[in-house]
């Protein structure tokens, strides 16, 4: 299976002090399955910094993504509580899981198998409207799918893709 190529998205600002500076945001384009079995399009952030895929109320709940719920509480191998495990941005949120198909932005090819993301639903929106625009997919993702994320600056721009195994 090819790679799957990522879309490196750049943000130029300058600073009050005249500096420039580049921020750098990955998105993985990926389709989810709907309660009809119609497939949804969707862009997702691909996080490194986030230990567990999200799901914004806004995408599940109007493209009625299917999903199976995994339970509304989290607790730490041998027994202590993680309350705020299941919580994102101050939205309490449940853990389920649903199956994406990855798509190259660039050749249009899809992956040759679903992938399975387990992931916090937000169970009302966001107060923030801008973090209702993108799912996360988190070191989970790569990590519950045997993925590998590669990045390389070495070029003019930042490049990215996922090696599907």
């Amino acid at each position: 299976m090819p790679d799957i190529s990522l879309d490196l998205r750049r943000t130029d600002f300058v600073s009050d002090q005249n500096a420039p500076a580049s921020a750098w945001r990955a998105h993985a384009e990926v389709l989810f399955t709907t309660a009809t079995g119609a497939l949804a399009s969707f862009s997702c952030l691909v996080d490194t910094g986030a230990p567990f895929s999200v799901l914004p109320f806004s995408l599940w709940q109007s493209y009625n993504v299917q999903w199976n719920p995994l339970g509304q509480r989290l607790t730490r191998q041998g027994g202590s509580p993680a309350p705020g495990a299941l919580k994102w941005q101050d939205v309490d949120c449940s853990l389920g899981a649903t199956y994406v198909q990855l798509i190259d932005p660039q050749t249009g090819t899809k992956a040759s198998r679903p992938f399975l993301v387990v992931a916090k639903f937000a169970s009302q929106r966001s107060q923030h409207p801008h973090l209702e625009l993108a799912a996360v997919l988190g070191m989970n993702f790569l990590a519950d799918n045997g993925l590998r994320l590669e990045l390389d600056g070495t070029g003019a721009d930042l490049v990215g893709h996922l090696s599907v195994p």
